[in-house]
């Protein structure tokens, strides 16, 4: 059985009556954090993707988009799959019995960035309570001046607590 069959759809089905409707209601709230997390995170060009795909009713084709923004085509896709490594788009594909290229119809997950901002914040404190028992379980020694870098006791005890930088 294809991925088009098991999407609902019969092999050879018309690709211009094949698009599904997929709008999801969110709040405002998790639209700007979509919007601003998508922005810092991917940039610009994927944050006009995205308001695209966020305002679309219904599966959008990454031909569409490209048409709608005035972008190149493969910049267009490059984007769509950032979304999809974020985890924050989906698509899914039919062949065009017309041409035999796949056609692939892209829908946003907006529902989605709380999920994906609770995942990052936990990576965030994870990585902060790691440099937190660094910090606690080493010993740092600084040099007078004020460029010069902290280093910890073995590494100042190994040059006899001299600075490394300005030899002081």
């Amino acid at each position: 059985m294809s991925k088009d069959e098991i999407n609902g759809k019969e092999k050879g089905d018309d690709v211009a009556n094949s698009k599904m409707a997929s709008k999801v209601d969110i709040s405002e709230r998790q639209r700007q954090t979509l919007i601003e997390v998508v922005d810092d995170i991917a940039g610009e060009e994927v944050k006009k993707v995205t308001l695209v795909l966020l305002n679309a009713d219904e599966e959008t084709t990454d031909e569409e988009i490209s048409e709608k923004l005035d972008m190149r085509l493969n910049q267009v896709r490059k984007s769509l799959y950032k979304l999809y490594d974020l985890q924050l788009a989906t698509f899914r594909r039919i062949r065009d019995k017309s041409t035999g290229w796949f056609v692939y119809f892209w829908t946003l997950h907006p529902e989605r960035i709380d999920t994906f901002v609770e995942k990052k914040q936990l990576e965030v404190l994870e990585k902060l309570q790691t440099r937190l028992i660094y910090e606690e379980s080493n010993m740092f020694f600084t040099c007078d001046n004020p460029d010069c870098p902290r280093v910890t006791f073995q590494n100042a005890m190994d040059n006899n607590f001299e600075c490394e930088t300005c030899k002081g």
